[in-house]
């Protein structure tokens, strides 16, 4: 290598970080000066439905979140995109007028454009809500009920030959409150699955229920009792003992 060719080399390893860094300046000022700028933009925005009409519940797929376009400063959308944990817009049934649809059964529908003002003051933000999709929501009201249903323990006990078992609930039955069209097909409430091996003495196993969300119960648990009956078979002992 000649002297100039080091004398180049040289520079530029003296240069190039001092280059990078007034780029990286620049960008930054240009990035600043951009979020400055009324900008366009959607977000994913989660929402909470409240106070239904009294004894009514909310039936129907509505959406865990709407996506709202925004315009406004880019610093402001940009800090809304980027917030980890944003409380979500309320949709109050008793402050709003749903819209009734033909038919026999009492469906509804809201159109969301309707709610951008009320939306904007939630968000106390600088920025404009333009859109929010989807633009309609569909929905019904039936009463809520409450039963009690029985519980279905759902375990699953392998046993030694000869052997029985009986599987209690304790209790036997929930009350459980939701929908009427609900409950009044449900025959039984289940347990979590459980899967036991090879037993043969008496136990008991706290397990909690499952059943959905739109649902509630007067308790999340139930105790489960399992009793072995009858004892082993003769070719089971017998084979139990050629095995020692």
């Amino acid at each position: 290598m000649t002297d100039e060719q080091k004398r180049k080399r040289k520079f530029l390893n003296r240069e190039l970080p001092v280059f990078a860094f007034f780029l990286l300046l620049s960008f930054v000022f240009w990035y600043l000066n951009e979020l400055s700028k009324n900008l366009q933009g959607t977000i994913n925005y989660p929402v909470r439905y409240i106070n239904p009409p009294k004894d009514r519940i909310v039936t129907g797929d509505l959406p865990d979140k709407l996506e709202m376009e925004l315009r406004g400063p880019g610093y402001s959308i940009l800090k809304v995109k980027l917030s980890g944990s944003r409380a979500p817009v309320v949709i109050d049934f008793s402050r709003l007028t749903p819209r009734r649809m033909p038919g026999a059964m009492p469906h509804y529908y809201l159109v969301t454009s309707g709610l951008i003002n009320n939306f904007s003051k939630q968000l106390h933000a600088d920025f404009e809500i333009l859109s929010i999709h989807p633009d309609t929501l569909f929905f019904g009201y039936d009463r809520l009920v409450t039963r009690r249903v029985r519980v279905r323990p759902d375990f699953k006990v392998e046993l030694p030959e000869g052997r029985k078992v009986i599987i209690v609930p304790d209790p036997d039955s929930v009350t459980v409150t939701g929908p009427a069209h609900i409950l009044d097909t449900l025959d039984a409430i289940a347990t979590k699955h459980r899967s036991f091996k090879r037993m043969d003495e008496n136990f008991k196993s706290r397990v909690p229920l499952e059943y959905p969300g739109y649902l509630q119960t007067t308790q999340k648990r139930v105790t489960v009792e399992v009793t072995i009956t009858g004892k082993p078979s003769s070719y089971f002992g017998l084979k139990q003992g050629k095995a020692k």
